[in-house]
């Protein structure tokens, strides 16, 4: 019989991605250093959280608030190119006109498609986009908007996050804050829609005209350029990484520079992340904001260091179980059901622990491909997945092992002892019963036979009858007898007494 056996691979693992992603949480290496206060960055095709810092400290997030206010567009109006949008009037006040505020140059009381609306939200921040969207969809009540947001924040498994304001201009000492593990989980739900990662990824889009009005928020008789903010995607800034594929930047002093990241390298990998709080001085050299330096640290550190690949080779058994009932073979083979994939430092495969389930043995026949038993894997003591082991070969029954084994089973069952010892029991109480009655009928015998005897009575003889002792004594008769019989009545009737008439 072969031992139980298992080629490990030592890998992380998870089989889609996650609303809760799993936690590997990798840290940078000794002297590399981040100025973002708070992040958290997830692998797409494990679901694994590849670092962490501060993720759950509610923190102010500047125009990452526009993510939400998108997601809403998006899920609400189906027809982006075909449904208008009136730039209201009665959003354009400060906030969204104050000195500083981003904007797209969208006229007052202009008709804007809800696209491009979309476009100028997040390539320039156009605070005056995201206003005019959540009176739309607030059905022109800007209260009934940050209900929607606040609710769908909710529905997303956000915890620690509050909107008061559909743009950001607010900050969190009024009403409007949220995490970085919430911010990705609303960036997650952004990243599933196509027009999302089509718009997050262009640089440049032409706004369709505004009609008349004056700075910032002008005259425009032709169609107009507006640009994004996110120096990472063009070439020539010295940010700039190939794999940036988005999403949106946000700044205010209270916020610090924040910025939400889409990365997908040549192999496919993808990641989403969140930085919030880094360093609000722009870096004294390009001018630009510390938030994309630290993102440019946090990618290439992941980058060159890790990649993800297949964890388990569904071609390689890894496990074994004992089979009965077959005379073909004593034990099978077991072979994960799925190719699984993980992201694992690129120097090192010694991460992973795996925990198996397994039945001691399983009876014959066994089809190739049954499910037999799983493997889960763990990292750092936190499951990260589990794959189901399956049978890797056909294995038929002996009828004969089959039947004396049950025959065996049977007398070695709890039923058989539980019977035995219920009859023995059974025969016990009976033979004790049997006992008991006979003697009480010997005793009911002996007290009427005392009873009918009475005290025994002596015998006289009158002087007259008895013989003399001269008298002739009778002959003895000296005929021999052959035989003779002695009739007793039965025991009862002797000592029973006469009937009376």
């Amino acid at each position: 019989m072969k031992k139980f056996a298992a080629l490990f691979f030592v890998v992380l693992v998870c089989v889609c991605v996650c609303s809760a992603p799993i936690h590997a949480a990798y840290e940078l290496p000794q002297g590399t250093e981040i100025s973002a206060q708070a992040a958290y960055i997830v692998n797409l095709d494990t679901g694994i959280v590849v670092y962490e810092k501060n993720a759950d400290e509610p923190r102010s997030i500047a125009s990452l608030t526009k993510l939400m206010t998108c997601l809403l567009l998006m899920e609400n109006v189906p027809d982006l190119a075909g449904t208008q949008i009136e730039a209201e009037r009665s959003v354009y006040v400060p906030p969204v006109t104050g000195g500083g505020a981003s904007h797209a140059d969208i006229l007052q009381g202009s008709s804007v498609d809800a696209l491009s609306m979309l476009y100028a939200m997040l390539l320039p921040s156009a605070n005056e986009a995201a206003a005019s969207v959540a009176y739309y969809l607030g059905n022109k009540n800007l209260n009934n908007f940050y209900a929607l947001m606040n609710a769908r924040a909710a529905e997303l498994g956000c915890t620690n996050t509050s909107f008061s304001c559909a743009h950001g201009l607010l900050d969190m000492d009024e009403g409007n804050y949220s995490t970085a593990r919430d911010l990705f989980l609303i960036l997650q739900e952004c990243w599933k829609h196509e027009i999302f990662r089509t718009v997050v990824s262009t640089a440049s889009y032409d706004m369709p005209t505004g009609g008349q009005g004056g700075a910032p928020f002008g005259r425009h008789t032709q169609p107009y350029p507006i640009r994004t903010t996110n120096a990472m995607l063009r070439p020539t800034s010295d940010v700039y990484r190939s794999y940036i594929k988005g999403c949106k930047t946000g700044s205010t002093e209270a916020a610090g520079r924040c910025f939400a990241s889409a990365a997908v390298n040549e192999k496919g990998e993808t990641y989403l992340g969140i930085t919030l709080g880094s360093t609000w001085e722009p870096d004294a050299v390009s001018g630009l904001a510390r938030s994309f330096y630290d993102n440019a640290v946090l990618y290439d550190w992941l980058f060159q260091n890790y990649s993800v690949r297949p964890s388990i080779d569904t071609g390689v058994p890894v496990a074994e179980v004992k089979v009965r009932f077959s005379a073909q073979t004593d034990t099978l083979m077991l072979y994960p059901a799925s190719d699984l994939k993980t992201v694992l430092p690129n120097n090192s495969e010694e991460l992973l622990q795996k925990k198996f389930s397994l039945p001691e043995s399983v009876p014959a026949p066994i089809q190739k491909g049954d499910k037999v038993g799983t493997v889960t894997l763990l990292l750092n003591g936190e499951t990260v997945g589990t794959v189901d082991l399956v049978a890797g070969q056909d294995v038929s029954r002996n009828l004969f092992l089959f039947v004396s084994s049950h025959i065996s089973g049977f007398f070695r069952s709890l039923y058989f002892r539980v019977v035995c010892v219920v009859t023995a029991v059974f025969l016990l109480g009976y033979g004790a019963l049997a006992v008991t009655l006979h003697r009480k009928e010997q005793q009911r015998r002996a007290r009427r036979r005392r009873a009918h005897s009475g005290p025994p009575r002596q015998r006289t003889q009158h002087p007259a009858s008895r013989p003399s002792p001269h008298a002739a004594r009778p002959q003895k008769d000296n005929t021999p007898r052959t035989s003779f019989e002695l009739n007793f009545p039965d025991e009862d009737s002797f000592f029973d007494p006469p009937e009376r008439p």
